[in-house]
Parts: structure tokens; C-alpha cells; sequence
């Protein structure tokens, strides 16, 4: 179970279509995402009434995201992917225009409120990794989920700079950045209409008995999968909800300078799944795992070290690139670990965990900066990085034994 056999055998022209459609849906749905990274916590210090909530709108998004998890699922379900993924994006233009209002008459409240709704629309978009594993041979996708990745990689090129540009398009400061979004969550919409998905699979005919919930989750290998994805989205939300006040409002780094180390940290997020579903196939998923732990302690070591530009650029580069290998390896080894009678349970309680520890990293986020400081907010990082060493010793210890 801990590699993934590499199959050289050609995709089909159907599967080889419905991956690059839910590709580019995946790139266009991501780029609200990109645009609250790079902007919510510059937003949220100058609207919030206080400097502890300054983080609070990039928190709400993940709330968002959190609390949309499981009715994502059930909609999946009762409904088929296609509908839920097309009534996502349009609920996300809705949190958008929300959010550009908001800004435009001073409301923090109601830039909370928008990116809310937007965050709703991640947990739409979190889904297509799910739906890749249905019409995707097993042995194929850790490559497959890379894939789907790259899009999200061409939305961390585009969209710092399209928001920065559109931040004076209308009369108030970065409203612009916002209001153009429905354009992107309505082209996600129609990829993911050329994309022929149906409902989740199940067992079939539900020969197989369901293993109890709580016994699937006391296995190592999927305590592993979940740990890895949700102290990884933790560790990365802390440190890059944090930075953009650190830089800016801390240590008075311009706004450009900022925007720029939150898109080389969102390029560094992406980047490797060029690469990362490959070295899966050939290293397995145990060895990325831990690289994927070193280069979160590498990024919180250069952290410490100063707050000159280039060591937020360098420290978040590593953030970008371990998380990345912790989100693709746990979701690939929650792939091979849980049987198609369990996997839609296990893969709810996994984004419920992995998006409600980024909820709580980033609501806290201001308030430990505040209080701790930049280095504290850095070993906080570190002691949950430990927590993924603790649950891959588990699972090493599980295997030989």
C-alpha cells in the first residue's frame, strides 16, 4: 500500500478530455481562492475594528469551506457531481459580488459574509479530486490528482496580478478585484458541464457490508492520510494568513512586495504536481510524506531566522512546496486505504478535518501574531508539523508489525 504501481499504459481519449475539463474548472473555480490569499487579511486590517480580527474574513472563508463539506458530499450524492459542481460556482459569484459591495461601503461584517459564500464554493471545488477517482484507473491517480492541480497552478499565476490590477478598476480600493470573479466561477462551470460525472460510486449493490465509520478511522494508514492533509492545510494557513500582516503592517514591506511573496508561495503550492504524482508512483507515498515534513520545518526555520523579503519569499516558497506534497501523497494513500464501501464517509470526515483545522489556524492566526509574534506563530507551526512525524512513526510501526 505504500507505492503505486506505475501503469505505462495510454489513457483513453474520453478519460484523457474529462481530466483536462475538470482541470481547467479546477484552475478557473480556484481563482477566488487566489484572490482572498492574497488580499482578505490587507482587506480585513483596513476594514476590521480591530487589529486581532484583521484575519477574520480569510478565517470566515475557511469556515466557509468547513462548514460546506459535508452538505458538498450529500448534494454529490443525492444529486450527481455535474449539479452540485455548477450551483458551487454560481453560489461563489454570489460571495463574490457580496464581497466587492462590501468593500465598496466599508463593511467588514459583509466582506466576512462574502467570503463565507466564497470559501462554500472551495469545498465545491475540493470535490473534483474525489470525482477524478471514478473514471481514472487506481494505479493512475496520484498522477491524476497532480494534474487536476495544474489548473489550480495556472489560477496562482494569474490571479495575484489580475487582482492587483483590478484593485483600482472601480472607486474603492481592491472592490474591483472582486467583482470580476463571477466571470471565472461561471467558466469553472461550464468545464465542469463537459465533464461526465455522475453520482459517487458505491459498492455494488452494496454487496460488501460497510465497515463501521469509527473502525475505518482507527486504522493507521487513513489516521495517517487525514493527519498528513489536515496539519499540513493547518501549518500552511497559519504561517500565510499571517504573513501578508507581518510584511505589511509589521514590518512595513509594501503592498506589491507582499503580493508578490503570496504568489511566489501559491506558485510554490502548485508547481510540484508537475512532478509530485510521479515521484509518488516511483518513491511511494511514506517517503513524500516525510519530504513533505522537511520542507515545512525548512520553511519554519528560514521563518525564524528574519523578516527581510527575501526570507518571507524563501520560507513560504518551502511552505508552498511541503504542503503540497503532504495534500498529494495523504490524499493517494486515502485512495488505496479505504475499500469503495467506506470511502465516501472517510473522505467527508477527512475534508471536514482538514478544512476545519485550517478554519481554526486562520481565525487565530491575527490574534497569535499579535500576541506571540511572528517566531511564535512559527513554532506553533513546528509543533504541528511534529504531530504528522507522530502519526507516520504509527503507521511505520503498523506496517512492520
Amino acid at each position: 500500500m505504500n507505492k503505486i504501481n506505475a501503469d505505462n499504459a495510454p489513457l483513453t481519449a474520453k478519460i484523457r478530455f474529462a481530466l483536462f475539463s475538470l482541470a481547467a474548472a479546477q484552475g478557473f473555480g480556484s481563482m477566488g481562492q487566489m484572490v482572498m490569499a492574497t488580499l482578505s487579511a490587507i482587506i480585513g486590517a483596513t476594514l476590521s475594528p480591530l487589529p486581532e480580527l484583521a484575519t477574520l474574513p480569510v478565517g470566515a472563508g475557511v469556515i466557509g469551506i468547513a462548514a460546506a463539506t459535508l452538505p458538498t458530499a450529500w448534494l454529490c450524492r443525492r444529486f450527481g457531481r455535474r449539479p452540485a459542481f455548477v450551483a458551487g460556482m454560481a453560489w461563489g459569484a454570489l460571495g463574490s459580488i457580496l464581497a466587492a459591495y462590501a468593500i465598496h461601503i466599508g463593511s467588514f461584517a459583509g466582506f466576512c459574509c462574502g467570503c463565507f459564500i466564497m470559501g462554500n464554493n472551495i469545498a465545491v471545488v475540493a470535490q473534483y479530486r474525489f470525482a477524478v477517482t471514478e473514471f481514472v484507473p487506481a494505479d493512475r491517480v496520484s498522477r491524476a490528482v497532480a494534474l487536476l492541480m495544474l489548473g489550480t497552478l495556472l489560477a496562482a499565476l494569474a490571479a495575484p496580478e489580475l487582482a492587483l490590477r483590478a484593485s483600482r478598476l472601480l472607486q474603492t480600493e481592491f472592490s474591483g478585484s472582486f467583482v470580476l470573479l463571477p466571470l471565472s466561477y461561471f467558466a469553472a462551470a461550464f468545464f465542469a458541464i463537459l465533464v461526465p460525472l455522475g453520482r459517487p460510486k458505491t459498492a455494488p449493490d452494496q454487496v460488501v457490508k460497510e465497515r463501521p465509520l469509527r473502525q475505518s478511522l482507527t486504522r493507521p494508514p487513513v489516521q495517517l492520510a487525514i493527519a498528513s492533509a489536515a496539519l499540513g492545510f493547518a501549518t500552511m494557513s497559519l504561517i500565510m494568513t499571517a504573513t501578508p500582516i507581518s510584511m505589511h503592517v509589521m514590518a512595513r514591506h509594501s503592498v506589491e512586495a507582499t503580493a508578490g511573496v503570496i504568489q511566489v508561495h501559491l506558485l510554490a503550492m502548485f508547481t510540484p504536481s508537475l512532478i509530485s504524482g510521479w515521484l509518488i508512483a516511483r518513491l511511494g507515498i511514506n517517503r513524500m510524506l516525510w519530504l513533505g515534513v522537511l520542507c515545512n520545518i525548512v520553511c519554519i526555520f528560514i521563518a525564524i531566522s528574519g523578516q527581510e523579503i527575501w526570507q518571507y519569499r524563501m520560507g513560504l516558497i518551502a511552505l508552498g512546496i511541503g504542503w503540497n506534497l503532504l495534500f498529494v501523497s495523504g490524499t493517494s494513500l486515502l485512495a488505496t486505504a479505504c475499500s469503495p464501501d467506506e470511502i465516501l464517509r472517510v473522505q467527508g470526515v477527512n475534508d471536514l478535518a482538514m478544512f476545519g483545522t485550517m478554519a481554526v489556524a486562520s481565525l487565530s492566526a491575527g490574534a497569535m501574531l499579535n500576541g506571540l509574534g511572528w517566531t511564535g506563530i512559527n513554532l506553533i507551526a513546528l509543533t504541528l508539523i511534529m504531530l504528522v512525524v507522530a502519526a507516520l512513526l504509527r503507521n511505520r510501526n503498523h506496517t512492520a508489525g
